[in-house]
């Protein structure tokens, strides 16, 4: 019988505050355990296929509960054995198998009539699937793993599904014995924008195009990754040494399934997050938002990273870039230089006492507007268009030029 949905959710509380996730990804729970007809919880192998009990009962057994686990106390473990119908595959699927006795017309697929047997995704789009194994091949074989992301009836081989399928993961274990826990990764490749409902996988001990018998493989902590977009607002961010305001959009294909925290995090000027600084959070229970941000007066100017973190291992932060101009006054020699900076599509203009003259001028010199500064402070000039400015402000006999970056 299935573990109930709460006790789950205490024995992996993180998923509780995270996505859609495979049901008993670490395969702590069992059921039948110790008997041939042995299963993970949520996860089926022959023994429980829908081809009856005289089926069910000739076929052999593929998998064990072992101790011999990545984390907690149990792995799964698949083996490749004789069966009176030839070489048996060791297999698990968090779907069923259909079986019948022409072995060619069976097949795993989701059973979206019961629970036990499917695992709802809810539109929400994975990046990759990730697990830990082992491996105890026969010389030339290796295990299989395959994912299917699909609406309505999926199944695996497709028979007739494939109008169904919205994308794909396959991962083939290096040849060899793999004889410490190894952690694996595939991508997902998406054919198309259609929300996915389910998520159908396959697990084999050797290679699904003919395994051979004494290959074994052991697998433990499975997961979904899902990857969070950052977008600020602005790709510079000028703080004239004061503080500044800034917003990160973030998205992410996995919906979370409680209220998460989303965090801004930002680089030092090395793109090192070792010690990120936090630039704003935002709590939400949607797979995308807006998060007010303040950059510290304090930052000096450079380039940096930032990202969108989560609680959840599964979700996988994707830095994006952003620079910071810390353009505050400064004294060269005998002159001020001046600050600017832009705000919506005007140049702001703040000159040292005693000039009243701006200029704007491209990279080759030419003059694009000028005019006279304000006596009250700061002076806007509407700007056209994008690239390198050359602010020039004179008065008294002296002039200074700054560059200013426009976007």
């Amino acid at each position: 019988m299935r573990l109930p949905y709460t006790l789950r959710l205490a024995a992996f509380p993180f998923i509780a505050s995270a996505q859609p996730q495979l049901e008993n990804p670490s395969f702590e729970s069992w059921t039948n355990a110790g008997q041939a007809t042995q299963e993970p919880t949520d996860w089926s192998s022959l023994k429980t296929s829908d081809g009856g009990a005289i089926i069910n009962g000739l076929v052999p057994q593929l998998c064990w509960r072992s101790t011999d686990a990545h984390t907690g106390n149990y792995s799964v473990n698949l083996r490749t054995v004789s069966s009176v119908a030839g070489t048996a595959n060791g297999l698990l699927t968090n779907g069923r198998v259909h079986a019948e006795l022409q072995i060619a017309n069976s097949y795993m697929f989701t059973d979206q009539g019961d629970g036990q047997w499917n695992t709802p995704l809810g539109g929400s789009r994975p990046d990759s699937l990730i697990g830990w194994f082992k491996a105890s091949p026969q010389t030339g074989d290796r295990t299989n793993v395959g994912a299917l992301l699909h609406v309505d009836e999926g199944r695996l081989p497709a028979f007739g599904t494939e109008a169904n399928w919205v994308a794909g993961a396959s991962w083939k274990a290096p040849f060899g014995n793999i004889p410490q826990w190894t952690r694996f990764s595939t991508p997902f490749q998406y054919l198309n924008g259609t929300a996915p409902e389910w998520v159908l996988l396959i697990l084999t001990a050797g290679d699904s195009a003919g395994s051979q018998v004494g290959t074994q493989v052991w697998y433990d902590d499975l997961g979904l990754i899902y990857n969070v977009l950052a977008t600020p607002d602005q790709d510079v961010v000028t703080l004239f040494g004061a503080d500044a305001d800034l917003q990160v959009d973030y998205t992410t294909g996995g919906t979370p399934v409680a209220a998460t925290t989303f965090t801004v995090e930002m680089s030092d000027a090395n793109g090192d997050f070792a010690t990120p600084q936090v630039l704003g959070s935002f709590t939400s229970n949607l797979p995308s938002g807006a998060i007010a941000c303040t950059v510290p007066a304090s930052t000096p100017s450079g380039t940096y990273f930032i990202r969108v973190s989560a609680p959840s291992p599964y979700y996988a932060p994707v830095p994006t870039q952003i620079t910071i101009d810390n353009a505050t006054a400064v004294q060269e020699g005998e002159h001020v230089l001046f600050r600017c900076w832009l705000a919506q599509s005007s140049l702001c203009i703040e000159a040292p006492p005693g000039h009243d003259r701006y200029e704007l001028l491209d990279v080759l010199g030419r003059r694009s507007a000028e005019g006279r500064l304000s006596p009250d402070g700061i002076t806007q000039v509407p700007v056209v268009g994008a690239g390198l400015v050359l602010v020039r402000v004179s008065g008294n006999g002296a002039a200074v030029v700054q560059k200013v970056l426009v976007r």
